[in-house]
């Protein structure tokens, strides 16, 4: 008895008043005790030592921990636009002219509508609404083919598209057009691909105190927490150039000199750190550079440059150390119009290889292991 079984989303699976699957799964999916697996409905014992169990899941995160010890993981990355355009006109378009009994003479869609299909009306890692998208296309074109006798071919292309289909659902938001203070684009991996977020840092006279906005995670709150910490030692070691024009008129008079206290510029003023999209939870470690970017920004008053990107974990020692899904990031970056993105060196070490071409031949990675790094490739000179 050698089937294989696929468990399809079992990070659904859910304790209820009638029991715990995972109790039952934990026996079936270890080889070790699977060769006398009880099953009480029927009452004997079944050999499944031999049959291979596959499962599928979202997110792994949701898996009980001891059921996860008893997988082996393979990570299946998002598709990049290139491969969904190819995908869609090699296989969904066919298809879906076979259902919907239409000829390759009386349907076609341009590249350029196909294009704007799959970046400005869906956003997902894979096909499935790319697909219920070209299907709705070709239910409407088989209507009109059939109230105009006289028509005997619809083309959609990038003009007459919006006709055929509901408004834009997903807009690609590109970076900023000129550089600011205290504006930052920082790289996320959602469940649905790679994102570029927008972090803002504000300063009000106040107590030094740290004011965070924006739907965030316990562990993006403490990024933000160490990020801050990570700049005041900059500061107190002038490692981090201040203009006196942002310190608060606090001077000292020492040997008929005056001198100007650079960690005023932080005990005077309250910093409010949001990330727009506030219904939307965000969480995880990765945008610690972006925030020390942020922060070091809006104390210095030193402009950003707007076509960097960046993603990486900081920790209170000024190290940046690796992230997860950085080809999703990167994708991001590259349709956001990014040509400088900053990643942590060990991923560059380690991942580089899996970036698209048309992503490395348009961005410029750059690896970097500490924030004093960081720092001098965002600032504008």
């Amino acid at each position: 008895m050698d089937p294989v079984i696929v468990l399809d989303e079992i990070d659904k699976v859910g304790r209820s008043m009638r029991g715990d699957p995972t109790a039952a799964l934990l026996e079936i999916l270890d080889p070790e005790q699977n060769s006398k697996y009880r099953d009480y409905y029927l009452n004997f014992n079944i050999d499944l030592s031999k049959a291979i169990f596959i499962a599928t899941a979202n997110d792994v995160g949701r898996i009980p921990a001891p059921l996860r010890d008893r997988m082996e993981f393979i990570g299946l990355n998002s598709y990049t636009p290139k491969e969904k355009f190819e995908i869609a006109k090699r296989y969904l378009i066919p298809q879906e002219l076979k259902k919907h009994a239409l000829k390759r003479r009386e349907f076609s869609i341009s590249d350029k509508a196909l294009k704007i299909l799959i970046d400005e009306y869906t956003r997902e890692a894979g096909v499935r609404n790319l697909r219920r998208r070209i299907a709705s296309l070709m239910r409407k074109s088989a209507r009109k083919l059939l109230e105009n006798r006289t028509k005997d071919k619809i083309s959609i292309t990038k003009k007459n598209l919006e006709k055929f289909t509901d408004k834009k659902v997903f807009e690609i938001s590109l970076v900023d057009t000129k550089p600011q203070v205290g504006v930052v684009s920082g790289l996320a991996w959602t469940a649905v691909g790679g994102d570029v977020l927008t972090i803002e840092a504000i300063k009000i006279k106040g107590k030094g105190t740290l004011q965070l906005t924006g739907s965030l995670g316990d562990v993006m709150k403490e990024s933000v927490r160490i990020a801050h910490s990570v700049v005041k030692i900059l500061i107190d070691e002038k490692k981090l150039a201040i203009s006196p024009s942002t310190i608060p008129h606090t001077l000292k008079e020492r040997e008929d000199r005056i001198t100007i206290d650079p960690s005023e510029v932080y005990k005077r003023y309250d910093l409010h750190i949001h990330v727009p999209e506030g219904a939307t939870p965000k969480d995880g470690p990765s945008a610690g550079i972006a925030m020390v970017s942020a922060i070091a920004s809006i104390l210095s008053a030193k402009k950003i440059d707007n076509k960097v990107a960046m993603t990486g974990e900081v920790t209170l020692t000024g190290k940046v150390l690796p992230i997860g899904g950085l080809k999703e990031k990167l994708i991001a970056a590259y349709k956001a119009g990014v040509s400088k993105a900053l990643i942590p060196m060990k991923n560059v070490e380690r991942d580089l290889d899996d970036i698209p071409n048309e992503v490395k031949n348009n961005i410029r990675i750059i690896g970097v292991s500490t924030v004093d790094e960081v720092l001098k490739e965002v600032f504008i000179k």
